[in-house]
Formats: structure tokens, C-alpha cells, sequence
């Protein structure tokens, strides 16, 4: 069990062939699953400064420009984990290195051709780069038992 929240940041990297850098997490809650590079905001570190950070580590992209698409409360229902996640839109992306810091792999693909966990499904549509069904997300929510909430910036779109 958890006695507080995670703070953590993800990015959102659109390549210029129009696909979207993914990552399979290797370890925590979501181990398996095709999420979007990003973590835990270190003791002092800005959100922006560990998107960035998080992004070359995980899957070896220097990216600038970020724009705050949306903060997300993202929660276990038996209470084994509880996040807190910034979600940013990289302007540019250039790759640096192979990645790999606790991924089991670096994938670029369209959003229409990879089934993410349904929180990067969410936060994709939220920041206009995906279009997945509702019903997908929110019946991928209810089966692992996920509580999601979003507040889009203006830039992104209407709260969720």
C-alpha cells in the first residue's frame, strides 16, 4: 500500500512521419504495457526538467519546447498505488541515444496501429494526438480497477 502520492511526468513525442514514441514499461503497476517515457519527479526537479530527463532515459529522445497538456490523478482502487502525472507535448524531439532505463524496448508507431494502457489512452485523446473509442478507455479502466482524473490545460482541451 501507498501512504502518498507519486508526482511524476510523462511526454508525448510526435514524430514527423506522424507516429508517437512508446515505451514497454519493465517494472511497477503497468509493467508490460506500452506507456509513454516519463517518471517520478526527483526532490527539487521541476516537472518539465524530469519529463525531460525521464524521456532520454527511457527512450533516448532530447526533447524541447514542452507544452502542459494535462495533470492527471491516477489511482489504484485497492489503494496499491497513487499517482500524480504532468503530462507534456514535446514541440521537437531529437534521439540521442538508444533508451532503455526500465523498458523492455523504444517503439514509434501511429496511435491507430498499438493498443496503449488505457491512462496513455486517455491522455493522448486529452492532448489531440489519439483518437481512441471511450468505451475502450473506460472499460480498460474499470477491468484493472483504475480511478482516473484529468485537468486539461486550455491549450488541450475540456476536463475530464
Amino acid at each position: 500500500m501507498t501512504t502518498k502520492p507519486t508526482v511524476a511526468a510523462l511526454t508525448i513525442i510526435s514524430t514527423a512521419a506522424g507516429e508517437v514514441v512508446f515505451v514497454r514499461q519493465q517494472r511497477g503497476p503497468y509493467a508490460g504495457w506500452l506507456l509513454l517515457p516519463g517518471g517520478k519527479i526527483e526532490f527539487g526537479e521541476s516537472a518539465q526538467d524530469a519529463a525531460r530527463r525521464e524521456t532520454v532515459e527511457e527512450a533516448g529522445f532530447e526533447v524541447s519546447e514542452l507544452t502542459l497538456t494535462g495533470v492527471y490523478e491516477i489511482r489504484a482502487e485497492n489503494g496499491s498505488y497513487h499517482f500524480v502525472m504532468f503530462a507534456f507535448h514535446a514541440g521537437t524531439a531529437t534521439q540521442v541515444a538508444a533508451g532503455g532505463h526500465h523498458v523492455d524496448g523504444v517503439l514509434q508507431a501511429a496511435v491507430d496501429d498499438v493498443q496503449p494502457h488505457p491512462t496513455v489512452m486517455q491522455i493522448l485523446n486529452d492532448a489531440g494526438v489519439g483518437r481512441y473509442p471511450v468505451r475502450d478507455i473506460e472499460a480498460g479502466l474499470c477491468r484493472d480497477g483504475i480511478l482516473m482524473r484529468g485537468h486539461l490545460t486550455a491549450a488541450a482541451g475540456t476536463p475530464t
